[in-house]
């Protein structure tokens, strides 16, 4: 471990990993472990697939960085090729580069949107360490932070293997959704955006 890495979202595994291909990431000492996370759901055709590598590359040798003020040809072709496949009112693309930033993004339309202020997050969820997102994500890293922002109410994740509803093998998951609700009504002031 070093001594000189912020801790963010929990502990680190103790391994290094030195590289990753396909679905596997590998350790220091060789060892092939099977990426179940795709990198964090970014690499989900594999780590370092040919075409991703290319485009990369070709990306980074031409036009690796703008200033958020500015559009390249890429960008306008991704938000025209996504709005098409979009039902009509949904057709407005907002280009972020984390999924902490699209999180952050998401909460301030809500409210703009409804005037609202409360954002609901499942117990279970992680949605990136910038402060709104930091606010509702619940599982790891809340500790040592102090506060989060006022208003983030907490919804049960579903889980039938573990849920507290299921007694005996027997999973009531309309129960847990009923008893989810009836909590938010109870932490809300009325004020629900998200």
């Amino acid at each position: 471990m070093s001594e000189h890495v912020f801790r963010y979202g929990g502990d680190f595994a103790e391994m290094r990993i030195t590289r990753a291909k396909g679905s596997y990431i590998h350790d220091r000492d060789g060892r092939a472990i099977l990426d179940f996370t795709s990198g964090q759901m970014s690499s989900i055709l594999g780590h370092g697939h040919p075409e991703v590598v290319e485009v990369v590359h070709d990306m980074a040798a031409n036009l690796d960085h703008l200033h958020s003020s500015f559009l390249s040809d890429p960008v306008v072709a991704f938000a025209d090729a996504l709005a098409a496949m979009l039902p009509r009112g949904l057709d407005r693309v907002l280009p972020l580069s984390t999924g902490g930033e699209s999180n952050e993004a998401a909460q301030r339309i809500a409210k703009t949107y409804t005037g609202g202020f409360e954002i609901v997050a499942f117990d279970r969820s992680w949605h990136g360490v910038t402060g709104g997102a930091a606010a509702i994500t619940y599982s790891g890293g809340r500790r040592g932070h102090g506060p989060t922002l006022p208003g983030v109410l907490t919804l049960p994740t579903p889980h039938a293997y573990r849920s507290p509803f299921n007694r005996g093998g027997d999973y009531d998951w309309r129960a847990e959704f009923e008893f989810g609700w009836d909590m938010i009504d109870r932490q809300s002031t009325g004020q629900l955006a998200a």
